[in-house]
Parts: C-alpha cells; sequence; structure tokens
C-alpha cells in the first residue's frame, strides 16, 4: 500500500480558518459532506464561499432491522449543489454483514444517482455502531473489507470512482488495505495536519466547521486529485 507522501509543511489556515494544501503538481479542491442532518442547505452560499465540492449521502442501511432508507434530503442537495455549479458526489453508510448486502447496497446507490452528473467518488461508508445493539456485532476485518471491495467492484464496473470512508482506527486495525488497492481511500482525522501512514486521495479534517448557508456543524474535507467526468 502506498505510503502518506504529503509535505506536513504544506498544510495552513486560510482566513477563514479553513485548511488548504500548497504542493507542486498537486491538484487541491475543497468540499462538505453533508445529509439529512444539516436541513436545508443554501448551496448558492457554500459555492460563493468558495467551496468546489459536496459529498451527498444518498442513503443508510439501518442498524438494528437491516433496511436500506434513501436520506430525506438527498434530491434536493443533489440538485441544489448542481444547481450552483458544484461537483459532486456521494456516499452511503453501509451496515452490510455479507457481500450480498454490500451488491445490495451498490446497486441502490448506482440507481439513486444514474440521473446526475456525478463526478467526485461513490463512497462505501461502513462504521461501528457505539450505541445500541447493532446487527453488525462481531463483524471483523475480513468480512468489512470483503464487503467494501463488493461495493467498490459494482461501482467501478458502472464507471464510477470508488472510494472508502475510514478513521485511523479502521485504517490500521479494521480494513486490509491493500486489498481495497483499485478504490480511493477518504481519511477521516481530526487536526491540523494529517499523520496517517498509508495514502490517502480525500481527507475529513473536522465534523464542526461552519460554512455560509449551512446551519449548524458540518463535515470539511480537501480532495487532493482531479476527478474525471463519468
Amino acid at each position: 500500500v502506498p505510503v502518506n507522501t504529503y509535505d506536513p509543511e504544506g498544510f495552513s489556515k486560510d482566513e477563514n480558518g479553513y485548511i488548504t494544501y500548497t504542493e507542486d503538481g498537486v491538484y487541491v479542491t475543497k468540499g462538505v459532506d453533508v445529509s439529512v442532518h444539516q436541513g436545508t442547505i443554501d448551496w448558492q452560499q457554500v459555492a460563493d464561499a468558495g467551496f468546489d465540492f459536496a459529498m451527498i449521502r444518498v442513503g443508510y442501511r439501518g442498524y438494528s432491522q437491516g433496511t436500506l432508507q434513501m436520506d430525506e434530503r438527498f434530491q434536493a442537495n443533489m440538485e441544489g449543489a448542481l444547481e450552483a455549479g458544484l461537483d459532486v458526489g456521494v456516499y452511503f453508510f453501509s451496515q452490510a454483514t455479507t457481500v450480498a448486502e454490500a451488491e445490495e447496497e451498490a446497486d441502490f446507490v448506482l440507481e439513486a444517482i444514474r440521473s446526475y452528473p456525478v463526478r467526485y467518488p461513490v463512497v462505501f461508508d461502513w462504521e461501528y455502531i457505539t450505541t445500541g445493539q447493532a446487527r453488525t456485532e462481531g463483524m471483523d476485518g475480513q468480512g468489512i473489507t470483503q464487503c467494501a471491495a463488493a461495493f467498490c467492484e459494482l461501482v467501478s464496473v458502472a464507471g464510477y470512482t470508488p472510494m472508502v470512508y475510514f478513521n485511523q482506527d479502521m485504517g490500521y486495525l479494521v480494513y486490509d488495505l491493500k486489498s481495497l488497492d483499485s478504490s480511493l481511500f477518504w481519511l477521516a482525522e481530526y487536526d491540523s495536519k494529517p499523520d496517517f501512514y498509508y495514502d490517502f486521495d480525500m481527507w475529513q479534517y473536522t465534523h464542526t466547521a461552519s460554512v455560509p448557508g449551512i446551519e449548524g456543524n458540518v463535515d470539511m474535507n480537501l480532495a487532493f486529485r482531479e476527478f474525471d467526468e463519468k
């Protein structure tokens, strides 16, 4: 697995307190990721504040019953972000316990996005549930990695860019990253600069940012590569 080669000295904060990165030859964009939890968003204000992209939640699998649910703001967020001129990617909050369930989730996402111009990645976001009884209790790294690989394979076959989201613990202790080498990585590490050992293509550096047009806290991201249109 390639290692992190970003220059720690290249990270700084701009006049709004947002983190930026500068390195010759590295294409950097900044964006937010959102779901129904952000409520109604004024996407034109987000674009006017200098943001380039939005990662929008398509939906999720319930952690108790396991049913697939569409994010209630998915359509409004997609249409609003695109109309404001932002590029979009999407993510799905997975609670898959089998490869078949991960493939079901991928099919759900691909059907939802087929009429939209999705330039940024289509993301598999599997997280452990720490509150309440979850049907995913007992899932190990091998099983979760197999689910991620199955989801990403269908995304790739459909012509989109597959990506896997994880924090440092998941990256180090759960995922077999070398089995996901055909996918991009989205790292969640809340700090002023990332020190995750392995390479990644997108960095979620805070979940408490303030952005014009969005009420309350929102996640902030940097992407370190240019994405091609589907």
